[in-house]
């Protein structure tokens, strides 16, 4: 049977092939094609049946495979095309052949082969089969088309579909487009993007004078040009020398290479008009396609035509599609690094009830909420395993309130965003529902009274909120998860989620006051009083007490103070490996110590490095940490307790000594009031994260429970292949709603991938189209020089962060990036990438602190100041540029790190360990 324009798609799609059917599709939306029509990849079938050779043709391919050599395809290609060759068309087909040629003929055609897998987004098979051009009569065509068919079993495409994993067994479908032939004064290939940047901004086009099978076979050196898409202006030109081009041959069938014309040979071979006509029909067939696509084009008597268009197989960025805007600056202290599934489809679980009831507190109606569902649900997203803000849900979630405008500000200051959200884009992403209407505002001024209310009432509520915590987590902080099955832990678990998760009001309300006012203290501070640094307002925050997340270090350092008063003891302590400590001081005779340590272990065993990520063992599993704090804090002498607290107090009656030197009147009241207020609710802040960390620690003990179950059952090989589940498969397991029930396959293919993404880098902030782990680019493609900062230069061997607790340090660099590393400080500036709660116990044994991620709200900055460290945050490239025994001078108040000398360079011996970092007076 024949395909033609009027065929039905379905049957085109099924028999035209690869080729055949984008003709077909780019005929029937109306694009310049030359009359066509395809002898259907059934025909060849029929061909093969008809006449008995189908069984040859599979003996010969099922003697093929990965071990064949190249003279075995030959041998193979030379045995089937002999074959197709001499055997005699069955009278049906020669009829049918016959016709197709009389239906285009008028004058020359083309003859090009279209197999069934040619030309799609996987396979092009581009130069693999056969196309003849100018067959002069009916009879060549015939020929043409066994040539067609044959050469499906062509030598390269036999090693090609070897190559890709394709099923020889598998018949090779061959149809066959008869095409009119366009005898082109000027033809070329057109991609719809820049194939080889990825670019999906451009159009790349290529040219030649006269047929372009030159240019494809690569015969001739073409002009290429390269256009922006949207405008189709030229934003690149490469000429070449065009010397000679391909013509139809009077000889023989087929073309000849005759001289171009000396004053055309360094000509561009297309006009400015002619690229401008190119570039439209580009962005129609893309729009038509919706994906970037090769296109081989002719030119004659001032018209194009369309010889196919194909799918560009290489990766090719999206630039059309939903924007996704990814930033993972504040969010990386919880979660830094690569986070296993199970974690972060907790937190995406967790994060989708709260910001829930954050709206219904204030007041908005079910009926909107659940049309924000669609943000509220995805305020999270993961790339190789890195977890990221989905940022604009969250710009949405800020616009339900009033002052859009200043709070997306303020959002970006608690965030620690580098960068903020232009004016354009925030316009267009208020969500459905809280469009301009008198309706929509009226809501937002309700939501905006509620706030206001909360304001007043938020410390009540957070009082509140903490004595119900603690009423609920003493019930369940001693249960043994070890030793209970998978099902009743999850019981358990299902109980704790509606008691606690479904009562997190209290502290999502204070965050978000928290933004509020620390936005607003930081607005006053430098309109008013920029002119006194850039650390007063975080001087200003220090020392506020009563932080219920900086009290386990404050006990780690009184008990190292114990330890000092006590020589036997401090002597089995700095003897004995951390991994070992606790296991000695229960054999030996150092029992009031132990209880010490066996109650700080009952009150804070939750905390570890990393605590926010489940799969972490926590000091319950393993309390070596504990005694690596201990050792620093001895090592380095930091057992005085009141020195802490008097540098605080020093830090921050200094900053208030400034405030009321500057400030008096009604800009003084304001800014008091403003201060209290920043102060109450980052202290509140902090204290209702801590619930949060103790809540991640009774999580951790029943996943890691259910892992053992299932590792006891033969569902998981190893306890911790549970984190590489999802929240929902571990309790479809338990509830009967998995799909499939291979959890010990579904893990070890999740281990293999995230084996991948630890040498995955991706930045810190970008942007998706479209499906946003294809076709998109996750990691920078140029890092920015971390000597620049807003298009300022910084001196010579300096970088720049933000400052947040002043200080000027001088002193060694020892950068501590996991756990896994060497802990042992000596007051030497602590380097990392990030921190988080459970990095505290190694302040006070730091002589300054320098983290790569994070800003003014986050919890380095937050604790540091309250400690009295020297801290900078937010500075970029930072673990990248300093190694371990660098020397550094570093002003917590500026921001600025200058590095002094680099050891690894002069190859000089280590200096004796001594106090690396003492404040420069």
């Amino acid at each position: 049977m024949l395909i033609t324009a009027q065929s039905t798609e379905a049957f085109a799609k099924r028999e035209a092939g690869g080729k055949g059917y984008n003709l077909y599709l780019l005929s029937r939306e109306g694009f310049p094609v030359p009359k066509w029509v395809t002898v259907s990849a059934r025909t060849f079938r029929e061909f093969r049946e008809q006449t008995g050779i189908d069984a040859a043709i599979r003996s010969r391919l099922a003697t093929l495979g990965k071990g064949s050599a190249q003279k075995d395809l030959e041998a193979a290609e030379t045995f089937i095309r002999e074959l197709i060759m001499r055997t005699p068309l069955p009278a049906d087909i020669d009829s049918l052949a016959r016709s197709a040629y009389i239906a285009v003929a008028d004058g020359p055609i083309a003859v090009r082969s279209s197999a069934a897998d040619e030309d799609s987004a996987q396979h092009s098979f581009a130069g693999q089969l056969s196309s003849f051009l100018f067959v002069a009569n009916e009879e060549a065509s015939l020929r043409s088309l066994k040539d067609c068919w044959a050469s499906g079993y062509s030598e390269r495409g036999l090693a090609y579909r070897i190559q890709n994993g394709m099923d020889l067994s598998v018949p090779i479908e061959v149809a066959v487009v008869f095409q009119q032939m366009v005898d082109s004064e000027k033809s070329g290939v057109m991609f719809t993007c820049d194939p080889i940047q990825g670019d999906a901004s451009r159009i790349t086009i290529n040219s030649v004078y006269g047929v372009g099978e030159g240019l494809v076979s690569g015969l001739l050196d073409g002009d290429t040009f390269l256009l922006e898409k949207a405008t189709g202006t030229v934003v690149s030109s490469d000429i070449a020398q065009k010397k000679t081009m391909l013509v139809r041959s009077d000889e023989v069938e087929g073309t000849k290479e005759v001289n171009v014309a000396g004053l055309l040979q360094d000509s561009p071979s297309l006009k400015s008009d002619e690229l401008a006509e190119l570039a439209d029909l580009a962005r129609k067939i893309e729009k038509f396609y919706r994906f970037p696509q090769d296109i081989e084009w002719g030119w004659r008597g001032g018209k194009f035509y369309l010889l196919q268009s194909r799918p560009v197989t290489t990766p090719v960025k999206n630039d059309t599609g939903f924007l996704y805007l990814w930033d993972n600056s504040n969010i990386v202290e919880s979660y830094g690094g690569i986070t296993l599934p199970l974690t972060f489809t907790f937190a995406h679980h967790v994060y989708h009830s709260v910001y829930v009831q954050f709206c219904e507190i204030l007041l908005i109606p079910q009926r909107e909420i659940r049309k924000m569902d669609y943000f509220l649900r995805n305020m999270l997203g993961i790339f190789h395993g890195r977890i990221y803000y989905n940022l604009l849900n969250w710009y949405k979630l800020t616009s339900i309130l009033p002052g859009f405008k200043y709070n997306r500000g303020f959002m970006e200051t608690m965030m620690g965003t580098g960068q903020s959200l232009s004016d354009e884009i925030a316009d267009r992403i208020k969500p459905p529902g809280f469009q301009e209407k008198l309706s929509s505002k009226l809501r937002r001024t309700i939501s905006g009274f509620k706030f206001l209310y909360f304001h007043f009432t938020a410390q009540t509520m957070v009082d509140e909120f903490l004595k119900y915590f603690h009423q609920v987590y003493d019930e369940y902080r001693r249960k043994d998860f070890s030793r209970l099955p998978a099902d009743e832990i999850h019981v358990v678990y299902q109980e704790l989620e509606a008691k606690l998760l479904l009562e997190w009001k209290a502290p999502i309300v204070n965050d978000y006051l928290t933004m509020v006012h620390f936005g607003l203290l930081k607005k006053l501070t430098g309109s008013w009083l920029g002119k006194l640094g850039d650390s007063l307002q975080n001087d200003l925050l220090c020392g506020e007490g009563n932080l219920e997340s900086a009290e386990p270090t404050r006990e780690l350092i009184r008990m190292a103070a114990e330890i000092a008063k006590n020589p036997a003891l401090r002597s089995v302590i700095e003897g004995t490996p951390s991994a070992d400590c606790y296991e000695v001081l229960t054999q030996l005779d150092f029992g009031s110590f132990k209880s010490r340590v066996d109650r700080y272990i009952d009150l804070y065993g939750f905390r570890c490095m990393n605590e926010m990520k489940l799969e972490e063992k926590d000091l319950y599993q393993d309390p070596s940490f504990l005694f690596v704090a201990l050792k620093n804090y001895l090592r380095s002498g930091q057992i005085d307790l009141t020195a802490y607290e008097a540098r605080e107090k020093q830090i921050r009656s200094e900053a208030e000594r400034k405030v009321f030197a500057h400030l008096s009147g009604w800009r003084l009241k304001i800014y008091l009031w403003s201060l209290k207020h920043a102060r109450k609710a980052v202290r509140n802040r902090e204290n209702t994260r801590f619930c949060r960390t103790r809540i991640y620690g009774l999580v951790r003990a029943m996943f890691h429970g259910i892992g053992r179950d299932f590792t006891a059952r033969g569902m998981l090989d190893r306890p911790e292949d549970v984190f590489f589940l999802e929240l929902s498969e571990l309790s479809g397991a338990l509830e009967g709603t998995l799909p499939v029930y291979n959890l010990r396959a579904l893990a070890e293919l999740r281990k293999k991938e995230y084996a991948t993404f630890e040498a995955q880098d991706p930045a810190p902030r970008f942007h998706t189209r479209g499906p946003v782990y294809w076709m998109n680019e996750h990691s920078p493609a140029i890092e920015q020089d971390p000597g620049l900062l807003a298009g300022q230069e910084l001196p010579p061997n300096c970088m720049k962060g933000v400052g947040c607790c002043p200080g000027i340090i001088e002193g060694k660099v020892k950068v501590i990036l996991s756990p896994k590393d060497d802990m042992e400080l000596n007051g030497e500036i602590l380097v990392t990438l990030r921190t988080d709660p459970g990095w505290i116990p190694l302040y006070p044994s730091a002589g300054a602190l320098l983290v790569e991620r994070g800003g003014l709200l986050s919890h380095s900055a937050i604790v540091a100041r309250e400690m009295g460290l020297p801290t900078i945050v937010g500075i970029q490239g930072l673990t990248k540029r300093l190694k371990s025994g660098m020397q550094v001078r570093m002003n917590g108040e500026t921001g600025l790190i200058e590095i002094l000398d680099d050891p690894a360079a002069r190859a000089e011996p280590q200096m004796a360990p001594e106090r690396e970092a003492e404040e420069v007076k």
